[in-house]
């Protein structure tokens, strides 16, 4: 016979396994992101030559441009997953990154001892709001050590000791190598260093900012550590050009879809908005302003509202400042997670990931299928059996997995927008879209093989032009060769 604490305890955890397969299900997914590909050529590229790119050897227009793979050591971690296991290992590396993130955003919320209810609720929204992240993609790195670095840092202002933070250092020189927004966490370093200056200089006239900001001496000493950290990567200093091209492209923003502000028209995006009113109403109902916490909240709401990719950063800075701010229960929350109880919570997430992999038909045969309905897998076989050559035109969404399956082609546009420039990234998206002047495309007309998505209105104005003839067409794709009248 079970008693109440028992049940209690039962109930508990599986409410917990339902809250964690929110991110882990949502991870669950067909590879449907157009970049994981150029990202999996690079890392066969790097193993295969035993170094890293400084110049572009996959596209037509950046060849001999500089061009760094800053994301490399990510690079190599996907192709050696997707070598062995296929594109089931790239799911299953989706989901354990979301499980890992799932498991530090619950680490830092824990310290705000919130009922039980309360932390259910607020999880499961923070993870959901998640949604849109969870994909092969090194961007996952950056949550994970962003998270970890707010703990890291809440841990180290209220101890006041710098112990904890020298893990920090580690971390850069491993983030660095990963993925280039560890700009972001030497961002919230700064703050800390801006708080501390504030707190020196304008205490006398601000009197209702907090006390608790750590000597400027010791944040320097950190920051520095961590900038001199991130140079241990193959680029070394030039590992910061990519940042500079990427704050100086904004068309960038107007062009492609990730970096678009938030379209409200998705439960995450009004998850960010509720969220972030959350936050601001906890930080304005404090009697002593805490500067690191209000600055760090803006830039998030910055970056979060500029490009929706972005979002997760707000997000992540909300729980810290619930976790900061927030003691509903001073006692605590009695339901302690302690050994046991974790392994009972992952024997049940891997169970039920199990029983929801076979009902989502993650199979390897599954898995290709939809990648075959997302990109022009059987166009690519054509123009390899029939050994089509020439100069290739091809759109931006469709670069990367053409990278990876015609590494013998160069592509004329990929997602690599630094290397690519906005001007060519707008007429590229201009001529795909059948805009005025199309025709008078200069990589358009140097092209003698184009592959092209069957749904662009490119498409359809390439069938009616007789230039170009139509030799291959399935429900995806359709492929044009320049007519040979033309090229006579």
């Amino acid at each position: 016979m079970i008693n109440y604490v028992d049940k209690e305890t039962i109930r508990r955890l599986a409410i917990w396994t339902l809250v964690y397969l929110i991110p882990a299900y949502q991870a669950m997914l067909p590879i449907e992101d157009p970049d994981i590909w150029w990202h999996l050529r690079t890392g066969q590229w790097v193993l295969s030559h035993g170094y890293v790119p400084t110049e572009d050897p996959f596209s037509l227009s950046g060849a001999g441009k500089p061009w760094l793979a800053y994301s490399w050591l990510f690079e190599v971690l996907v192709y050696g997953l997707y070598d062995y296991f296929g594109l089931a290992g790239l799911v299953a590396f989706t989901v354990a990154m979301s499980l890992a993130i799932a498991a530090t955003i619950h680490l830092l919320i824990r310290r705000a001892r919130l009922p039980f209810l309360a932390e259910v609720a607020l999880l499961a929204m923070i993870f959901a709001s998640l949604k849109p992240m969870l994909s092969p993609r090194p961007w996952l790195f950056s949550i994970l050590f962003t998270v970890i670095e707010l703990v890291v840092i809440s841990h180290v202002r209220r101890s006041r000791k710098l112990t904890l933070g020298f893990f920090l250092p580690p971390m850069f020189a491993l983030w660095a190598n990963l993925h280039i927004q560890f700009v972001y966490g030497l961002a919230v370093l700064a703050l800390l260093a801006v708080e501390a200056v504030f707190n020196r200089v304008a205490r006398q006239w601000v009197p209702c900012i907090t006390n608790n900001s750590l000597p400027l001496a010791r944040v320097l000493c950190l920051l520095g550590l961590c900038v001199l950290a991130t140079l241990v990567n193959p680029y070394h200093y030039r590992i910061y050009l990519p940042i500079v091209e990427y704050v100086t492209q904004t068309g960038a923003f107007q062009s492609i879809a990730e970096l678009h502000p938030m379209f409200f028209r998705s439960l995450a995006d009004w998850i960010v908005l509720a969220s972030t009113v959350t936050a601001a109403f906890v930080l304005g109902w404090q009697r002593r302003w805490s500067i690191f916490y209000m600055a760090l909240f803006g830039l998030a709401a910055y970056l979060a509202f500029r490009a929706r990719r972005d979002g997760w950063f707000l997000m992540v800075v909300v729980a810290a400042i619930v976790s900061e701010f927030v003691r509903l229960n001073q006692a605590g929350d009695p339901f302690k997670f302690d050994k046991g109880r974790g392994l009972a919570i992952a024997f049940a997430l891997f169970v039920s990931l199990y029983v929801l992999s076979y009902y989502r038909d993650v199979s390897e045969a599954s898995l290709a299928k939809a990648v075959e309905a997302q990109f022009p897998v059987r166009a690519v076989e054509f123009v390899k059996s029939n050994r089509l050559e020439g100069q290739l035109y091809n759109s931006l969404d469709w670069g990367g997995y053409l990278i990876w399956s015609l590494p013998d082609l160069p592509v004329s546009m990929d997602g690599r927008t630094n290397l690519h420039g906005d001007a060519r990234i707008a007429r590229s998206l201009a001529t795909w879209g059948g805009g005025i002047g199309w025709e008078k495309d200069p990589e358009l007309l140097r092209a003698r093989l184009v592959i092209a998505q069957i749904d662009k209105p490119l498409t359809h104005l390439l069938r009616r032009h007789p230039g170009y003839d139509l030799v291959y067409e399935d429900r995806t794709a359709a492929v044009f060769v320049v007519s040979q009248s033309t090229l006579r």
